[in-house]
């Protein structure tokens, strides 16, 4: 595709220029190669005025990056003057992501950059001083050994509050020493400075530090006259502020200053133990909670038919048929193995040894619903439950070991090289527990079971899946059906299917009778129970509308024996006992989600036991101390965090222990993860697939140690929810622009790094905190660009965020190049891709509006005018952040919005087929919206006529 300029839409930034602009770079070139500095200096002059000037002097000219990249290679201080006098960007790279600054070897050239910062500090010249510490320079440099006043010295002595607030917040070292043995500080009070004075002593100058003249700071203040020793007289006050804001300077550091030892958005490093499979039956999902593997490691073969030959316990009391159906639903998951179902009536006693036989029945022996046990033995297979369900559950773990022996013998015999490293890692070792061969010569055993024995029982009654239909993302009735089939393969409970109508427009539901009919039988089948969820817009609507709306609903579900409702259409039903009461006449279970608190308590805790409260998970809990312990009660988590587009793994971790621990400290029935619908609903469900199975998990067996579980659910997910345990690294890569997002985010909010897991959900939730709840930076910037706010974000860090998830990218490549022919893994992976790339263009944005841009609230008069100490509230205020940084699109160069633009359609494209692969077709208009009106804001003004006939 071309836009009017007749540029493609693949075309670098750097090939993005006219003839002219490529005469101008070959000048500068020219005129650098040459030592003609009065001729550099003259072509800056006569470009400096035009609109497209850094345009042309900070663009990639040559295989070594910029014309300032050219003139450091040579070695020319003089030329490195010119340039950076003349306004020269500092911070572009080149393609070694190395600055000019950075790759310079020699001291007059360094020299050169420092006298450049000096120069911008005692002009007070913001946005220059940024530029120079992200291109490197050390915010500590020194004038010279002579003198040895640092940037702060020359801030302390020449510039304005700002200037000083901006290095110390870079990190510099507030009581560094020049050859006087004074510090900032002493500058400040002789120049007689007081904002200054103040600023310094609030970042921890220390006042009692003495010159070589034996003085010290109230000793300098008096000898110049008092005026500002009532400053000086608050450092106690201000030592102790000290000890608080230290300790984010690290942070602040790490966002401004370009070092290339900073270890960004990767995974911190872990015992050996952690991530990796140290038992073939880590596999195995939910953990099943007592495994008794034979202590002889006999084994049981492998069906050599590939058939399955199910016999019925005559003293079962459970009916042929209806196991025949249970076991049945099991036969597309078999068949991905090869492995068939053959019916062979009831077991006789004494029959002969048969190759693949599994004898089933149901016992009554006290356990609750879902228990079973599965018993392995040398020549069959027993499989008995608590009741059908417990068959089910028990089948579903058979055919879980069917098939990771199935694969394993497999991945015994292939020679190929495989593209994934986490076969290399894992499977190996699984199949080396399996046979029990290792360094043996003789050949092993391919696809033998060991023997063992299993007893299993549910740890909660109540394990859900939560999918929100009140967005733009309505999933069709395929996908929806095949999420079901996948949480019961992997023994979830319930599907809650949640549907928000408005109130003032004709009562309709997305699916037809026929598709809800079918959803529900197909759920039946499956053990889950289909629970459909209805909210409305307002939380007030008039009690006959509300009745109807409600009756409706339930006609259209006339199977269901349970039904849900939002939290604005629950506090209207829980606060009217009438219409409360007639919805139990026709479901007997309720389920409310409600947020109680000191208002409500009395309301809800008064409810009828007919009725569950789902309430949010979250720390502290502070709803156990308004709930009644009479209550029946479940929680609910999301599957992502709040304002996010991906969950990190640490905080899918923290959501799974969170369900086990508070279950501890209040009854609960289970817990609900819930696929939320938000502002942002780009992303596929299969991005939640490893938090819906680290829920599933834990409300199973409260036992399993999920901290180490998190990292192995990349290849659990891939083997249960894919049937393919070699797709491991399509999860890893969700894992790792989840975790890219999060971290960015932090550098973002000026938070740390998190130690220890779900930091940023603690920052988030605290209700004690007065901050603002994070935004991801990813989604502030697709949905709202013109507004955005970069606060400690530089271009070194989106620059580092765009190659790990570029990483990804390449990773998705090689495991493309595995993929088997299967639609299904195919609509996972470019699902991911193009997540993938679509945060890779976000941190393009991100790093040009760092790169380019400035604050567009302020008007060049403003500009400079806000540098002074009476506009500094002004400034604080409107402008958060630093000069560098753009808050705003609208700054960006054409070719750079141009290039953003197209890049943005070609992901847009490719979205739409991935979309209706998943939703309803009437949902795409409105799914498009968000790519629309980012393409809207980086076409340039005279290209958007062009841009509409585009869409």
């Amino acid at each position: 595709m071309l836009f009017p300029n007749g540029t493609p839409n693949n075309t670098p930034n750097h090939k993005i220029i006219s003839n002219n602009e490529g005469n101008i770079c070959s000048l500068l070139l020219k005129s650098i190669d040459d030592e003609r500095i009065d001729i550099l200096r003259s072509i800056l002059t006569q470009i400096a005025s035009k609109s497209d000037f850094h345009e042309q002097v900070d663009q990639i000219c040559y295989n070594g990056g910029t014309v300032l990249h050219h003139a450091v290679a040579r070695n020319s201080v003089d030329s490195v003057r010119t340039l950076l006098s003349a306004g020269v960007n500092p911070c572009i790279q080149n393609d070694n992501n190395n600055t000019a600054y950075r790759v310079a070897f020699s001291e007059e050239v360094k020299n050169a950059f420092v006298q450049e910062l000096l120069q911008a500090v005692a002009q007070s010249n913001l946005g220059r001083v940024c530029q120079m510490i992200s291109a490197g320079l050390n915010v500590d440099s020194i004038d010279a050994v002579d003198t040895g006043n640092t940037a702060l010295h020359w801030a302390a002595s020449y510039g304005n509050e700002d200037v000083v607030r901006i290095l110390c917040q870079s990190g510099a070292n507030v009581n560094a020493l020049n050859t006087k043995n004074e510090t900032a500080l002493h500058d400040a009070v002789r120049r007689g400075n007081d904002a200054i004075v103040k600023c310094l002593l609030s970042y921890g100058a220390d006042p009692n530090i003495k010159n070589r003249s034996g003085e010290n700071c109230y000793e300098l203040a008096t000898k110049m006259g008092g005026a500002m020793l009532p400053s000086l007289s608050l450092n106690t006050l201000n030592r102790t502020i000290r000890r608080t804001t230290s300790m984010d300077s690290d942070i602040d550091r790490s966002s401004l200053i370009s070092t290339d030892t900073t270890m960004m958005f990767v995974e911190k490093p872990s015992s050996s133990s952690v991530g990796r499979i140290e038992n073939w039956t880590d596999l195995l999902w939910p953990q099943p909670k007592y495994i008794d593997l034979d202590e002889r490691k006999l084994t049981y073969p492998y069906p050599k038919d590939g058939r399955l030959k199910i016999y019925f316990d005559k003293a079962s009391s459970a009916e042929p048929r209806r196991l025949m159906q249970i076991i049945q639903m099991s036969a597309p998951i078999l068949s991905s193995v090869h492995l068939e179902l053959d019916y062979r009536g009831y077991a006789v006693r004494d029959q002969p040894a048969l190759n693949g036989r599994i004898t089933c029945g149901i016992f009554e022996n006290g356990y609750c619903s879902g228990a079973y046990t599965l018993t392995i033995n040398e020549d069959s297979i027993e499989l008995y439950g608590e009741d059908h369900t417990g068959v089910r559950h028990g089948f579903s773990t058979l055919v879980q070991i069917l098939r990771i022996f199935k694969e394993c013998s497999e991945i015994v015999n292939w020679n190929t090289e495989t593209s994934l490293e986490t076969l290399h890692e894992t499977l190996p070792e699984s199949t080396i527990k399996i046979t029990g061969t290792v360094n043996s010569e003789q050949p092993r055993k391919i696809g033998a079971i060991p023997c063992l024995t299993i007893r299993d029982s549910p740890d909660s009654s109540f394990r859900a899946v939560y999918q929100d239909f009140s967005g733009c993302k309505i999933l069709n009735t395929e996908t929806l059906l095949q999420l079901a089939r996948r949480i019961a393969y992997c023994k979830a409970s319930h599907l809650f299917v949640n549907f928000e109508v408005r109130t003032t427009d004709r009562y309709q539901l997305p699916y037809t009778t026929r598709d809800l009919f079918q959803i529900t039988q197909v759920c039946d089948e499956l053990f889950v129970k289909f629970v459909p969820s209805l909210d409305v817009q307002s939380s007030y609507t008039e009690s006959d509308l509300l009745c109807r709306t409600i009756d409706s609903f339930l006609d259209d579900f006339p199977l269901t024996k349970a039904v849900h409702f939002g939290s604005n259409l629950a506090i209207m039903i829980i606060s009217n006992r009438t219409i409360l009461n007639s919805v139990q006449r026709r479901i007997p279970r309720i389920y409310v989600s409600v947020d109680i608190n000191k208002n409500n308590a009395s309301l809800i805790n008064v409810l009828p036991p007919f009725v569950t409260i789902c309430i949010e998970g979250k720390y502290p809990f502070e709803a156990e101390n308004l709930l009644s312990s009479r209550l029946n009660v479940v929680l609910r988590f999301s599957t992502s965090d709040p304002g996010f587009l991906c969950a990190a793994p640490e905080s899918v971790a923290k959501k799974a222990l969170l369900a086990t621990r508070l279950g501890s400290k209040f009854p609960i029935l289970g817990a609900m993860v819930c696929d939320l619908s938000t502002g942002c609903e780009v992303m596929p469900p299969s991005l939640y697939y490893m938090s819906e199975l680290a829920s599933l998990g834990v409300c199973w067996n409260k036992s399993v140690d999920i901290k180490r579980f998190c990292f192995l659910l990349p290849r659990i997910a891939a083997e249960h929810f894919l049937l393919d345990g070699n797709m491991e690294a399509l999860f890893k890569q969700m894992s790792t622009i989840g975790r890219v997002e999060h971290e960015i985010t932090r550098f973002s909010y000026g938070l740390k790094t998190a130690e220890s897991a779900g930091e940023m959900q603690e920052y988030s939730s605290s209700s004690s905190s007065n901050r603002k709840k994070p935004i991801s930076v990813f989604v502030e910037m697709i949905l709202n660009p013109d507004n955005m706010v970069l606060e400690r974000l530089t271009p070194v860090i989106f620059k580092k965020a765009r190659i790990e998830l570029k990483r990804s990218l390449k990773a998705l490549d090689q495991a493309k190049k595995r993929l088997p022919y299967n639609y299904e893994l195919a609509l996972v992976l470019a699902e991911i891709q193009i997540i993938t790339e679509l945060m890779v263009l976000a941190c393009k944005l991100g790093q040009s509006l760092c790169t380019y841009g400035i604050n567009p609230s302020l008007s060049p008069n403003d500009q400079k005018a806000s540098f002074s100490s009476s506009d500094r509230v002004l400034q604080e205020t409107t402008l958060v952040g630093y000069q560098m940084v753009n808050i705003g699109v609208s700054n960006l160069p054409s070719a750079v919005r141009t290039d953003l633009a197209n890049r943005l359609l070609e992901i847009r494209s490719r979205f739409q087929h991935t979309w209706l692969s998943r939703n309803i077709a009437n949902t795409l208009p409105n799914a498009l919206k968000m790519f629309d009106n980012l393409f809207r804001a980086l076409l340039p003004p005279n290209m958007q006529d062009y841009g509409r006939i585009l869409l």
